[in-house]
């Protein structure tokens, strides 16, 4: 029962200077990750050497983001700074203080500059599905230090058959209690709270397993990981987010938010990516003549009438976007291209009906 009690919160000693397992536990959790991308990275193009460079891109902008994130969702405590002091404890993240939402920020932005620096090997959205598992990787072994450090615990649990764990752990040097919550955890320690960092372990682990079985079937929706990422992150986050003793409302509110619009925009994603490879594969059989052998569904020939409207209109965007580049945009926005193109698929011109039958095609 008294485990975390018999758990020393600082390591060793350098000399006067303690180190602390939790940042023991996290340096543990970054190289479990990076271990993983180096041994992924050929799937994308990159070598290890390339791996190690996003780990230094991502790394540092991720802990420096926690840091900003975190000070920021509570400006009562550290603004305003008026003094040295008050300036020391904005940035004193070795006094613990650390949101991996802000994390979430500051590494996107360090995979983004790697993958412009990159953009001749493998896009952005490569380096998103390669990270997503690490990243979780490192969230599970992060999580061990809320163990140690007696923190991101949840609710008291008052219920007998529940006080053991991993439904609760006991608490005796509580830290990182919000002000509002810290009187019904003074009123319960020592006692059992809800172990919702063990809770969120146990949530991120599945999600890892199941990202990591599409990260090696997926290769028609490069990024599709990162939409899986956030919703399943913040969907977790979100109902632990009612439990934990340290929830402030802003996190509540970008839960509520942000995991319900990454499905919508996974979702999204999908769907333009469907429409693009339809489009190219049927403009691809049209200028190569192989019309008459290429087998072609209700979705394509729908979809090959929607995106020649859109092209009509002589968007340059869209030209790139659709990969149709052998045309002149003046010829396409005429209406000569689209004819030719409907002439040798023999597709009939739009009428009332809703459907062609593939067979007509």
């Amino acid at each position: 029962m008294n485990l975390l009690s018999a758990i020393d919160k600082i390591a060793f000693y350098v000399g006067d200077v303690p180190v602390a397992w939790y940042g023991i536990i996290i340096v543990i959790g970054m190289i479990a990750g990076l271990v993983i991308i180096c041994l992924e990275c050929k799937r994308v193009n990159l070598n290890v050497d390339d791996a190690v460079e996003l780990f230094l891109w991502v790394i540092p902008l991720a802990v420096i983001f926690c840091r900003v994130f975190y000070v920021g969702a509570r400006p009562d405590r550290y603004f305003p700074v008026e003094s040295w002091d008050d300036f020391v404890d904005v940035i004193a993240i070795w006094d613990g203080g650390i949101t991996i939402i802000g994390g979430l920020v500051g590494g996107l932005i360090g995979a983004g500059i790697f993958a412009f620096r990159m953009r001749k090997k493998c896009n952005f959205g490569n380096i998103v599905d390669l990270i997503v598992v690490p990243l979780l990787t490192g969230q599970i072994i992060g999580r061990l230090g809320n163990f140690v450090n007696q923190e991101a615990f949840g609710i008291p649990i008052t219920d007998s058959r529940l006080q053991t764990f991993p439904f609760a752990v006991w608490i005796d040097d509580p830290q990182g209690v919000e002000e509002a919550f810290r009187p019904i955890v003074e009123r319960n320690t020592p006692g059992w709270f809800a172990a919702t960092f063990f809770y969120e372990m146990v949530w991120n682990t599945i999600g890892a397993v199941i990202f990591f079985a599409i990260w090696r079937k997926n290769r028609r929706f490069p990024g599709l990981l990162g939409f899986c990422y956030f919703f399943w992150y913040f969907l977790g986050r979100g109902w632990l987010e009612s439990l934990r003793i340290d929830a402030v409302p802003v996190t509540q509110v970008a839960c509520i938010v942000v995991a319900p619009l990454a499905l919508v925009l996974g979702a999204a994603y999908v769907l333009v990516c469907l429409t693009r490879q339809s489009f190219r594969m049927v403009n691809s059989a049209a200028a190569e003549g192989r019309l008459d052998i290429t087998e072609l569904s209700r979705f394509d020939v729908a979809n090959y009438r929607f995106v020649t409207r859109m092209l009509a209109k002589g968007s340059s965007f869209l030209w790139r976007f659709y990969g149709v580049t052998d045309v002149p945009v003046a010829k396409l926005a005429e209406g000569d291209y689209i004819k030719k193109v409907r002439t040798a698929w023999k597709l009939p011109k739009p009428s009332k009906e809703k459907d062609v039958p593939a067979a007509e095609v």
